[in-house]
């Protein structure tokens, strides 16, 4: 596929896997690697991905090996292009993608309920942070369009009970993330700190949720991006698939 003249294509993971995206507007970041890389997902579970983008979380975990049934919603109508493009790119015929918003689709797709939901959504309130350029990268990035409370009640509609959803956010909004989690019926089960290097704070975190779960909490060892000026060891084995 030759991308067209406002497209780049980029060969990721040792080149298996090419992801066709616009040079302009939103370009997916490490934030949906990381999220990709946390998610379990077992043999013959359902898989929806909130706020897709580019289609790069369901076409990096299927090149990993997963080969279970997985559906994008994008709202964004050059996004989901390019995430059909980066389907039919990569072969993945497990992947399906939709445009929309989730509240608007969610009728349709309860009636097959999935179990596990994920979402590296736009995590900036809607008045606060630096703006970003352009609507593609503004619609991504700020809750213009998907807030916490509406990813979190959307995601517990259409998980199963015991169904898992998987979430990163900058950790200074931890607090109001689990109370919203809580009150959606959604428990924390595992939380990750992510720090751009030792000895330096965290930025980011991600959780895991289970629907109607039991309380109690683990919180895995951090996740820290850059050593000596080099991705870590852990970090660089994502990029070159490793499962």
């Amino acid at each position: 596929m030759i991308p067209s003249n406002d497209e780049t294509l980029d060969l990721l993971c040792e080149e298996k896997l090419k992801l066709v995206q616009k040079k302009e507007g939103y370009r997916f970041s490490i934030d949906a690697i990381l999220l990709a890389n946390f998610v379990i997902l077992k043999k013959n579970e359902r898989l929806l991905d909130i706020g897709t983008g580019c289609g790069i979380i369901p076409v990096y975990m299927t090149k990993k090996g997963c080969g279970n049934e997985m559906v994008g919603v994008e709202i964004q109508g050059q996004l989901f292009e390019t995430a059909l493009k980066n389907k039919a790119l990569n072969n993945c015929d497990n992947v399906r993608f939709l445009m929309g918003d989730i509240g608007s689709l969610a009728g349709g797709l309860k009636r097959r309920p999935f179990h596990v939901v994920l979402s590296n959504p736009p995590y900036t309130k809607a008045k606060t942070g630096r703006k970003s350029p352009g609507d593609s990268r503004r619609i991504a990035r700020y809750e213009s369009y998907l807030d916490l409370n509406m990813l979190l009640s959307s995601s517990s509609a259409l998980l199963f009970k015991k169904g898992r959803l998987y979430v990163i956010y900058p950790s200074k909004r931890l607090g109001e993330v689990i109370d919203s989690a809580r009150a959606n019926r959604l428990e924390p089960k595992r939380l990750r700190f992510i720090h751009p290097r030792e000895n330096e704070p965290s930025n980011l975190f991600l959780a895991e949720f289970i629907k109607e779960g039991g309380i109690g909490t683990t919180v895995e060892p951090p996740l820290y991006i850059y050593k000596n000026g080099y991705y870590t060891e852990e970090v660089e084995g994502y990029y070159l698939l490793r499962n």
